[in-house]
């Protein structure tokens, strides 16, 4: 007798279930629609592919960024919608957003009124800037030692900043050039006028903004003069009672900004002054001696910025190397000290 027809269905009905679309297990997706996925900010796993096997397309993809994805099989979808129903929470509505107030602050104080006509007049200035590190080592160990006996004998504790303004006097004296004023911009010809007294300006923060006082006439000062007039000035700056001759007539200026907390400052020029150094923090920083051994230093970075009317970069590199000479080596004061 002739075989039933019926025979062959299992294998028919299995190849056209698979023409059909029956979804296999996990996600099926080329490289390609995953990078898609990827990009688009869609999670593959919730997509219903409509390719072969439940493959997920190009198509689904963009669909499901659009929101326009068909909704899975009722079967796969109904546990999940129950869940999903359990734990759903409504979304915070967004704060309110209340910009800040903008305030207009007006600069009354004298104090700020000179330091704006002061930078608005240095930037006229053109300028060039060179940076130096220097090995602080000896000399903050020198300063340690002379710290307590200088206090017993003169009164006053010497610093750091005092050394580092008479090193800039004994520099301006092997470079006078350095301790200059430029003319008006408008003088025929152009001239510079190298100042004899060494005048050195301190910035000092105070509570009633940055002022900068000068010692006079460095280079007939001690250490200890040097100290104690920055005491004065530190002192009067704070209680805001400096004289305008505690101001005038600086001829080049220090910044220690690094007490405060910077590494590589760089200054600007003011008040007519051709040049001023800012120095940064005081690091311990690993540096070859001259065995090549690594040994810890004390490092300070400083920053020379000069007036290039008529400095140009050998003079102040020069400048620098004899600072830089007077602050690592202590022992050369004894020969540059009259």
């Amino acid at each position: 007798p002739t075989p039933a027809p019926v025979a062959a269905a299992p294998a028919a009905a299995a190849a056209a279930a698979a023409g059909a679309g029956v979804k296999a297990p996990g996600v099926l997706a080329t490289p390609k629609v995953r990078n898609l996925a990827k990009l688009q900010g869609v999670d593959l796993n919730a997509v219903a592919g409509s390719g072969a096997m439940g493959r997920v397309l190009e198509a689904d993809v963009l669909g499901a960024a659009a929101g326009s994805v068909a909704a899975p099989a009722a079967a796969a979808a109904a546990p999940a919608a129950a869940a999903a129903k359990g734990a759903a929470a409504a979304v915070p509505a967004r704060p309110v957003i209340r910009p800040g107030e903008d305030k207009v602050i007006e600069i009354t104080d004298a104090v700020g009124k000179g330091m704006v006509k002061s930078m608005n007049e240095a930037l006229k200035m053109p300028t060039m800037a060179l940076g130096e590190e220097i090995d602080m080592t000896a000399m903050i160990a020198l300063q340690k030692a002379l710290k307590g006996s200088s206090e017993k004998a003169y009164g006053t504790k010497v610093t750091i900043t005092s050394f580092m303004v008479k090193a800039i006097s004994l520099a301006l004296s092997e470079h006078p050039k350095i301790n200059s004023k430029f003319g008006p911009a408008d003088a025929n010809p152009p001239y510079y006028t190298v100042v004899g007294s060494h005048n050195i300006s301190i910035a000092i923060d105070t509570p009633h903004g940055l002022v900068v006082p000068n010692v006079k006439d460095v280079a007939n000062l001690s250490i200890i003069d040097i100290q104690k007039e920055i005491r004065r000035l530190a002192a009067d700056a704070m209680e805001n009672k400096l004289k305008i001759s505690d101001i005038q007539g600086g001829t080049i200026t220090l910044s220690n900004i690094g007490v405060i907390g910077t590494k590589d400052p760089r200054p600007i020029p003011f008040g007519g002054q051709s040049v001023i150094g800012a120095s940064g923090r005081t690091m311990v920083l690993p540096r070859y001696n001259e065995k090549m051994e690594l040994k810890p230093r004390q490092i300070m970075m400083i920053r020379w910025v000069a007036d290039h009317r008529h400095l140009d970069g050998a003079s102040l590199a020069r400048f620098s190397n004899s600072f830089k000479k007077y602050m690592e080596e202590p022992g050369e004061w004894l020969l540059a000290l009259r």
